[in-house]
């Protein structure tokens, strides 16, 4: 009958192994026990056997060594175990260790899976928000390479293909700083099959691999190891993550080929809104730098001018002021005009623009100032019906305007003709420091069928200056507790301290006092364009 030792063991579900010395004071160890579960996890071991019998070197040596723990890969399995002295033979002091298995393959490799798994989400994590919003094509390339080197693979090459004909790369490597470069597009004649992975979303033929070896991307040669070739797909450029391994990338495995193909996908996302924001940001600028003030001319015989011009809203550079000096006509003039449409911002600015434009095209058929405001007049009514009929949204299309044209008369003189459609009337400094408003008024313009503009004309002597102001400047709320208007009589006094200064030092000096009224609060556009009549200069200095 067997012991009841050994049925204890052989319904133990854990693996046990009862190893000693074969005889009292001898160093070779035997098994003296083994349950089933013992058998199953190290095949080969047998109860009275030598321990080292059993083929499994990494037991034996554990064994041998006297160590209490036990941990290697057994026939593709992990297993742990502990040791634990059962009895002690007091006349020879010999042990008897029991060892207790288990079997842990499918713990570590959850645990490893699990760990990959962390690492793979908390990878692309990091990558999403490195690309978010960088929103600049060069820097994205470079984040891109940078974040795939060492850990993708040693070796990273993004490229990039947009409208251009240029395709733009950048080659990231393991602890080295990111190194772009240029191709031609036509250089990539000589590697079609990657220039198909760069703008399709088919599987990478192998030999695009290959073709990567004749181009001028490598800093000592082709690349040695394994390429493998990912398309980075995106919505407004294309263009392929390569990556140089020194063992195949698996594509089966989660954190292989499957991890290079999600990480393309957000390379793909961020470069497409890089570039989209750069299109956009190109096509602002263009439409920004046609709706600003225009230069004023140079130089004008017999007329000086000078302009300043504040938006409200800074950052756009642009508003609903507006101002413009026309070169001199074949007939001796020199047209002008200060405006300010209904709102503020980027609308406005459109507006002002399609005012100004109007205007352009008024004067090849009306010169004179008050008739040409009747034909604005009238266009604008116009423009409005025609958006009133359409799907479109309205908006307000009236404006207040000074428009006008100045001609320097022999002596030195310089006479304005000027129109109003319900702007403020401009103001005259005199060569003595005398501040005149000239009396002008008229209503809105593109207000009503039946508006009535004001004309007037004005003698500049030499030495006078007329300035045209926006509203944005009587209107603007500062002072001690920033809610008094600068009003009239400030920019009066502003203008009086001015006499003898050019026509831009008089706009500069007056948008100077009226910044300091305003003390960094909030304002409406600003806008100022100053006339002057050269002063005279004394017969003395003619010499």
């Amino acid at each position: 009958m067997r012991s009841l030792s050994a049925r204890v063991l052989e319904g133990l579900s854990e693996a046990v192994v009862v190893t000693g010395a074969e005889r009292p004071g001898g160093t070779r160890q035997i098994v003296h026990a083994i349950n089933p579960a013992g058998e199953r996890l190290l095949p080969g071991l047998a109860a009275g056997a030598p321990v080292e019998h059993g083929g499994h070197d990494a037991f034996t040596a554990v064994v041998r060594g006297g160590a209490e723990e036990f941990e290697a890969e057994v026939g593709g399995r992990s297993l742990v175990g502990r040791g634990q002295p059962l009895a002690d033979d007091s006349r020879s002091g010999d042990l008897l260790t029991c060892w207790y298995l288990r079997d842990v393959t499918d713990e570590r490799r959850g645990s490893r899976s699990l760990h990959r798994a962390q690492a793979r989400a908390q990878f692309l994590a990091e990558a999403g928000r490195a690309l978010h919003g960088v929103l600049n094509v060069e820097r994205t390339l470079r984040t891109a390479a940078t974040l795939a080197a060492g850990t993708l693979a040693p070796t990273v090459l993004v490229l990039l293909a947009d409208a251009s004909e240029t395709v733009r790369w950048v080659r990231g490597e393991e602890g080295a700083r990111p190194v772009p470069g240029e191709i031609a597009r036509a250089d990539l004649r000589s590697a079609p099959r990657l220039f198909e992975a760069m703008t399709g979303d088919s599987p990478v033929d192998p030999w695009a691999a290959v073709e990567l070896a004749d181009l001028p991307v490598w800093s000592a040669g082709p690349p040695t190891g394994h390429v493998t070739v990912v398309p980075v797909p995106g919505t407004v450029v294309r263009g392929a993550l390569v990556l140089v391994t020194e063992t195949p990338l698996p594509p089966d495995v989660e954190d292989g080929l499957p991890l290079a193909q999600e990480y393309a996908v957000r390379v793909g996302t961020a470069l497409s809104a890089a570039a989209l924001y750069r299109e956009q940001a190109h096509l602002g600028e263009v439409l920004q730098g046609s709706l600003e003030p225009p230069r004023l001319p140079e130089a004008v015989d017999g007329l000086v001018l000078g302009s300043a011009y504040r938006p409200a809203r800074e950052s756009l550079r642009v508003g609903g002021d507006f101002y413009e000096v026309l070169p001199v006509t074949p007939s001796g003039e020199t047209p002008f005009l200060l405006g300010d449409v209904c709102g503020k911002g980027i609308e406005a600015a459109v507006l002002s623009g399609r005012v100004r434009q109007s205007l352009h095209a008024l004067r090849l058929v009306e010169r004179d100032p008050a008739a040409l405001l009747d034909l604005l007049n009238a266009a604008l009514l116009d423009a409005a019906d025609l958006d009133a009929a359409g799907a479109a949204p309205t908006m307000p299309r009236f404006a207040t305007m000074v428009l006008g044209d100045a001609r320097p008369t022999p002596d030195g003189s310089v006479r304005l003709r000027l129109a109003t459609g319900g702007h403020p009337p401009p103001y005259v400094l005199r060569a003595d420091g005398s501040v005149v408003e000239v009396r002008l008024s008229g209503t809105l313009v593109g207000a009503l069928r039946d508006g009535e503009f004001g004309a007037t004309e004005v003698l500049l002597r030499p030495g006078d200056t007329c300035l045209l102001y926006s509203d944005g400047v009587t209107e603007a709320r500062g002072g001690p507790d920033g809610r008094d208007f600068y009003g009239e009589e400030r920019l009066e006094g502003a203008l009086a301290s001015c006499v003898g200064a050019p026509a831009q030092v008089v706009c500069e000096r007056v948008l100077q006092l009226l910044s300091a009224w305003l003390g960094g609060r909030d304002h409406d556009d600003v806008a100022l364009l100053a006339l002057q009549a050269p002063p005279a200069v004394p017969r003395g200095d003619h010499a």
